[in-house]
């Protein structure tokens, strides 16, 4: 050895040290080198060969670490066997030695111990190198494969026992790396990893390898949709050779790359196979090892595939796994450029590794393969909730589904229940060589109906997921903008809706299922679809933001359309709507509302008066004028008793103090002059209470019964007075709650709060009592009938052209059948036709979900035979025997009397009129008309 003295005096002794040290040591982690390890395990052996003792030696691999050395630099992986190599001395009891092997190897030595001491330690490694190792912003992931062997079981040589616990580590990467392994002698008369490695290089050369495929199912349809290539060796002396023997060592020898491609380049050769079979709609997917994955040139491998062999590339799906993800920035750059090769992309064995969900977000990824042991212990509540949240979680990030190790009809089930997209395993097939896929599809295709949900359970759920996304979507979407939203994409020149909602829609009179999948030429008139249609272009070929105004239905309404841009080229445009009818009608209203109330006080007949709890009037309608001759000032105040006829006067002020002390609407009768002549009137009394609960007011609505009293004397001549007495009381019911409307409005104008709609409101109820006294007078005074020579065609006809446009609106299929040929008769067509109109909307609002309405038409025995045939809802029997009557309908509103004028119209016709009906089932009306009257 050189002798040498430095500046500061330090001698040759301690140059000899430092050598020394540096000889025995390793440079990057200070640890006990293998030249120590020969030592140390010599002087070892020799004691406990002489205390009849045990030594374990624990040989440590670290998984993954070239993947990590090649992905984030050498200067990361350093850093990572610096920081393994403190925690591997804290697991370790004073006595016990830590060496480094060499590169990512490790040897720990224990003194005076046995398997079960060994499982421990080995045990507790595993759990210290568990959590995340946080290098230069990363959190790096490493798990070590142990293997053990233990003197003087495993060999009394220090040689053999690190041979053998090296065998034992391949035996845990086999087994799934992360364990550790006790060394077994029959485990190395199977298999030796030198000798496996060596093969492997011959394996390559003289094609030994195969691909076998594994179904996997559409668990919706039942299908094969794709398969999973997976990698056989057929050694020429040892046959099938098992992936799980020599993928980790071809891993650790650097082969699985060339192995790697051949998978990936064969495969898609047998996809072109298929395709020409006529299964070109299979997906063929590939796993990817690290290292693979890790390749500069992996993409170009691909292209170089999809290029040669001409498979669709979206018939290619690429798997990786989560532990590859480690580098996440530069896992969304290689996952983008191979998506833009347009192959699909999955996330292999997911939930068993370390995925951040941040960027699980961010990774184009199309779908996620559920790590089987989730799977088959699926009974388990705990997995039971994970494989739950992986579904919902992709479906809600837009990914699909596919569970692996199916094994039993019960998982089958489960996944279907909790709408699994996709599944794989030996339930439905093991992996099958390429020429047996095609002739045992029908066969694997058969379980899923034999075995799984029935086909109408299953397309019920799916349904009711697909409307579940879609209403997630739209809720969105509407999220951004109000009034209403909807998209549109170009397809064949045509630009199609995707999705229409908000309020707006339907106060236009639409609903999404009209305008989704549709071109605005089929729901707008041409009109305003031409219109529309332009803007639409321009915002697409300008892709630009555009605007413009439209009225459809007496609505105005601005639209904003947003271009969205992809790769430079518009893909979907948005538009929002906002509803500007109010701000562009104000003045209009406001007339219109001033119109609508002249018109309803020049042409109300209906007395109504306002009083206090006094009985003073202070508000009279205008209708007073034209029906008593007086004016509304001249029934003001108490002015209006002398308009009452003397006998009348006592029973009006009993009847208002009655009405203050019981709060109770009451209806009467009393006689008011008109000129000389005392009229009848009909009075509803309704008290309108405060908010301490007194009476303020009473709204009284009066109505001439003059002529209705006269019928009635001569009705009770013939003794029909019991029936007038129902189309009292029936008016009475029918104007109560127009009456409950205007007290409530009386309510707000007392408040002093006006508003021009409310005269709309009241516009109506008074409309809705006109039309309630029109029925009765049709009723009571029916026009005389106008004969002449008509043809039940013609009338049918015209009432299923007048009735179309509603019927389509309620969802209504009018169908009209006429027998030919069929003979005149004398009719008056117009009534005729209100009969015919009266029961057909009666079929109509018994439908209020929609159906079908046939109107069959034919001549029988001399008389023309009419049947209206209806799905609605039906009546009981004991509907069936009132009908007819007035003021009986099975309605929610109605008075019964249009249907009380039809029966008096066929009568009047000589002709008869007949219902059937059965509840939920629907009803038939017969009607039958001579031809001579």
């Amino acid at each position: 050895m050189n002798k040498y003295k430095n500046e500061d005096g330090t001698n040759e002794i301690q140059a000899e040290e430092l050598s020394h040290h540096m000889a025995y040591h390793d440079y990057l982690t200070g640890l006990p080198n293998r030249n120590m390890l020969n030592v140390r395990l010599s002087e070892e052996l020799k004691i406990a060969k002489i205390k009849n003792q045990r030594i374990a030696i624990l040989f440590i691999d670290l998984d993954r670490f070239k993947v990590i050395n090649d992905t984030l630099g050498h200067s990361t992986g350093d850093v990572l066997l610096i920081q393994v190599t403190e925690r591997l001395k804290a697991s370790v009891f004073d006595r016990d030695i830590v060496f480094r092997q060499g590169g990512d190897e490790f040897i720990v030595l224990l003194d005076n111990a046995d398997r079960e001491i060994a499982g421990k330690v080995a045990a507790r490694i595993l759990d210290v190198l568990s959590p995340s190792f946080q290098i230069k912003n990363y959190d790096i992931y490493t798990s070590p494969s142990i293997g053990i062997s233990i003197y003087p079981d495993d060999g009394d040589s220090g040689e053999l026992l690190i041979k053998h616990a090296d065998f034992a580590m391949y035996q845990s990467k086999k087994a799934g790396k992360n364990t550790f392994k006790y060394y077994s002698y029959n485990d190395e008369q199977k298999y030796n990893p030198l000798e496996i490695e060596m093969e492997l290089h011959k394996a390559i050369k003289n094609e030994q390898f195969t691909l076998h495929y594994l179904p996997k199912i559409n668990l919706k349809t039942g299908k094969i949709t794709g398969v999973e290539a997976l990698i056989r060796w057929i050694h020429p002396e040892w046959g099938q050779i098992s992936p799980n023997e020599f993928i980790p060592i071809s891993e650790e020898a650097g082969l699985i790359i060339p192995i790697g491609e051949w998978v990936i380049l064969s495969a898609c050769k047998q996809w072109k196979v298929w395709e020409e079979a006529g299964y070109g709609n299979l997906v063929v997917s590939v796993n990817l090892s690290i290292q693979q994955f890790a390749q500069s040139n992996l993409v170009d491998v691909v292209r170089n595939a999809i290029n040669q062999t001409g498979i669709k590339p979206q018939c290619l799906e690429l798997e990786i796994t989560e532990s590859m993800t480690a580098d996440a920035e530069r896992t969304i750059v290689t996952l983008q450029q191979l998506k833009q090769l347009g192959v699909q992309i999955a996330i292999d064995n997911f939930g068993s590794g370390f995925s951040s969900l941040n960027y699980l977000i961010k990774f184009p990824v199309d779908s996620l393969k559920i790590d089987e042991t989730f799977v088959k212990e699926i009974d388990n509540p705990d997995n039971e909730m994970v494989v739950k949240a992986i579904i919902s979680m992709a479906h809600n990030l837009n990914m699909k589904v596919c569970a692996q190790g199916i094994e039993t009809k019960e998982q089958l089930l489960f996944l279907q229940q909790y709408l699994c997209d996709e599944a794989q395993g030996y339930f439905f097939s093991t992996p099958l060589p390429k020429d047996q896929i095609c002739r045992h599809a029908k066969d694997i295709e058969r379980l899923t109906a034999d075995f799984g949900l029935s086909k109408d359970i299953n397309d019920r759920m799916w349904a009711e997921e697909l409307i579940r996304l879609a209403k997630k979507e739209l809720q969105e979407t509407i999220r951004l903008q109000q009034g209403m939203i909807f998209k549109f994409k170009k397809i064949k020149d045509s630009f199609i809706h995707t999705l229409c909602d908000g309020d707006l829609l339907y106060r236009l009179g639409f609903i999404p299922n009209q305008v989704v999948g549709k071109t605005v030429y089929d729901f707008y008139p041409k009109d305003i679809a031409t219109k529309k249609i332009k803007y639409y272009q321009r915002a697409w070929d300008r892709q630009e933001k555009v605007s413009y105004e439209v009225q459809v239905n007496d609505i105005h309404f601005l639209t904003a359309l947003n271009p969205v841009i992809r790769g430079g080229k518009v893909v979907e445009i948005i538009g929002s709507c906002v509803d500007i009818t109010e701000r562009k009608k104000a003045k209009l209203a406001l007339k219109d509302s001033e119109r609508k109330y002249k018109l309803i006080t020049d042409n109300m007949t209906d007395l109504i008066t306002i009083m206090d709890n006094k009985g003073a009037i202070n508000f009279v309608s205008p209708s007073h004028e034209s029906v008593l001759d007086i004016t509304p000032e001249q029934f003001l105040g108490y002015q209006y008793l002398r308009h009452i006829h003397p006998d009348d006067r006592i029973a009006n002020i009993t009847i208002v103090d009655k009405l203050t002390t019981n709060k109770e609407p009451f209806q009467t009768e009393l006689r008011l002059k008109k000129n000389d002549d005392w009229r009848q009137f009909e009075i509803l009394l309704t008290p309108i209470v405060n908010d301490q609960g007194e009476v303020e007011h009473l709204v009284s609505v009066a109505r001439d019964i003059t002529e209705k009293r006269k019928a009635e004397e001569l009705l009770s001549q013939s003794e029909k007075l019991s029936l007038v007495g129902e189309l009292a009381s029936g008016v009475a019911h029918e104007i109560r709650n127009p009456l409950t409307s205007i007290k409530g409005f009386f309510q707000l104008f007392k408040q002093g709060i006006s508003k021009p709609e409310y005269f709309d409101v009241i516009g109506n109820e008074f409309i809705r009592i006109e039309n309630i006294i029109n029925e009765f007078l049709t009723l009571g005074k029916p026009q005389s009938m106008k004969l002449k020579e008509v043809h039940i065609e013609d009338i049918i006809n015209d009432i299923n052209t007048l009735l179309a446009p509603e019927a389509n609106l309620r969802n209504v299929i009018l169908e009209v059948e006429l027998e030919q040929p069929i003979s005149s008769i004398q009719a008056d067509p117009n009534q005729l036709k209100q009969v015919f109109i009266n029961l057909l909307k009666n079929s109509m609002e018994a439908m209020p979900s929609g159906g079908k309405i046939t109107v069959v038409g034919r001549e029988v025995n001399k008389e023309v035979l009419i049947t209206i045939t209806d799905n609605g809802k039906g009546m009981t029997n004991e509907q069936l025997q009132y009908l007819g009557k007035p003021f009986f309908t099975s309605k929610e509103k109605g008075t019964g009397l249009g249907l009380v004028v039809c029966f008096q119209i066929i009568r009047e016709h000589k002709g008869r009129m007949n219902f059937s009906s059965a509840e939920n089932k629907g009803t038939v009306v017969e009607i039958r008309l001579p031809q001579d009257i």
